[in-house]
């Protein structure tokens, strides 16, 4: 399904309900100009939108990052068309002159019909066999993804295994997921896209779209093993996703509805954590990997980035705003539940020799870091190191940057590329960096 050639639908739920004649003047800002602006009912692509060009008046004052409003309208104006020697026309152009507006609240949209059991059992209800809840999480929290946040660019990577079977399982793995997915997800989208990746040409595209930050958020899936000669191509994977010993039949129904509905309610959230939060959840989450390490025996490290990640997808999966010491538990269970099963797999790979699996680690070159990138980041490490920071604020990294080298523009060019490579945690909307 093509999301932007719907005509009928099928409708997100919020989507119907934004659709209504009473909603026409609700929806998400996009700017035309800096005094002009359309209105669009889905965040996530172009369609629908409102028919209207909405013109702001000197008086009526705009934040430029507002999200989802409501405009009271002072006149509307249309432009009429009329085809010579033809008595009908058309409108040509519908502009809305804004009297006042006011911010609407998100969580003020319908939820999905669905219940968070009912998402994971649909997710999978095509595969027939030793299917459990377990595979279904790992797709979920694979295809919900992350936001854009201090981490750089948004995304939760996979690693798929095929203990069972062999490559063809893999190629119908990625035919399953491709079927839950508008095939709007699965090309260039400004918002959200999806990524399988087959071959070393696919992982070489996919680099370069996070080094060109083509998206906000890029979720990925390695299908195969990379030769060590591609090492360099790899970008972090957070999470398995271990095909079970069932069969897949597809349906001939396409995409499931409810599943569409739940998974385009589910990227519009972008779940919240204090700082303070978000440093116990880390350390609640590392020592719990840290113990499967060390049960598996295994020599691998646990990347903090890729905790908060997790942490974030996971929200969208429960459907929460933000996450609270409540919260911790759960988590922590189904952190234990996912990567205990792809550990012991890994383990025995050691054993038998299998290579069907690469490590769930960051590689220290996954993206080759531009000269000047390059530069930044040495200064950084060499001022945190000899100064003790922890962070540092955008002013104190300038004023150490040989300004006849690096312009300003290039350093904030710079700092960009390091926080989407994983190098560095940006705060604060870029005006402090933390070193990962």
């Amino acid at each position: 399904m093509n999301l932007n050639k719907r005509v009928t639908g099928p409708w997100a739920n919020y989507e119907y309900v934004l659709l209504k004649d009473e909603n026409t003047h609700v929806g998400w800002i996009e700017w035309t100009s800096d005094k002009t602006f359309r209105l669009k009912k889905n965040l996530l692509i172009d369609h629908p939108m409102s028919p209207y060009t909405y013109i702001l008046p000197p008086e009526v004052k705009i934040p430029v990052e507002e999200g989802i409003i409501r405009v009271t309208p002072e006149k509307i104006v249309r432009e009429v068309k009329i085809p010579r020697g033809k008595i009908f026309g058309t409108f040509s152009g519908q502009f809305c002159i804004v009297d006042s507006y006011e911010p609407v609240n998100p969580d003020m949209l319908p939820k999905p019909l669905l219940s968070k059991d009912e998402f994971l059992h649909r997710l999978t209800y095509n595969w027939h066999g030793d299917v459990t809840k377990i595979f279904s999480k790992e797709i979920a929290i694979n295809i919900l993804s992350c936001p854009k946040s201090s981490y750089g660019i948004g995304g939760i990577g996979a690693q798929s295994l095929s203990p069972y079977g062999g490559r063809q399982d893999l190629i119908i793995l990625n035919r399953s997921i491709k079927n839950l997915l508008p095939s709007d997800f699965l090309g260039r989208n400004k918002t959200y896209m999806y990524k399988p990746i087959r071959t070393k040409h696919d992982a070489e595209c996919a680099n370069n779209d996070f080094k060109r930050g083509v998206s906000d958020e890029i979720s990925f899936n390695y299908l195969f093993n990379l030769g060590p000669q591609s090492q360099s191509y790899l970008m972090p994977t957070q999470i398995p996703v271990i095909i079970p010993e069932a069969r897949y039949k597809p349906d001939k129904w396409g995409l499931d509805r409810d599943v569409f509905d739940y998974q385009m309610s589910a990227l519009l959230l972008n779940p919240y954590m204090e700082e303070n939060i978000q440093d116990k959840l880390t350390k609640i989450l590392r020592k719990t990997g840290e113990d499967i390490l060390r049960k598996s025996s295994l020599q691998t490290s646990l990347d903090n980035t890729g905790l908060l990640r997790l942490a974030k997808a996971w929200c969208r999966l429960e459907f929460k705003q933000s996450i609270n010491e409540d919260d911790f538990s759960k988590l922590k269970n189904d952190f234990e539940e996912v990567f205990r099963e792809y550990f012991d797999i890994v383990e025995d790979a050691k054993e038998t020799g299998k290579t069907y699996h690469i490590p769930l680690t960051p590689m220290s070159n996954k993206m080759r870091l531009t000269v000047k990138a390059n530069r930044i980041y040495k200064l950084i490490k060499k001022l945190s190191r000899e100064n003790d920071y922890k962070r540092l604020s955008i002013e104190i990294i300038r004023n150490n940057v040989p300004v006849k080298e690096i312009s300003t523009y290039d350093l904030d060019k710079g700092l960009n590329e390091l926080v989407n490579a994983g190098y560095l945690l940006m705060h604060k909307n870029y005006t402090e960096f933390e070193i990962v």
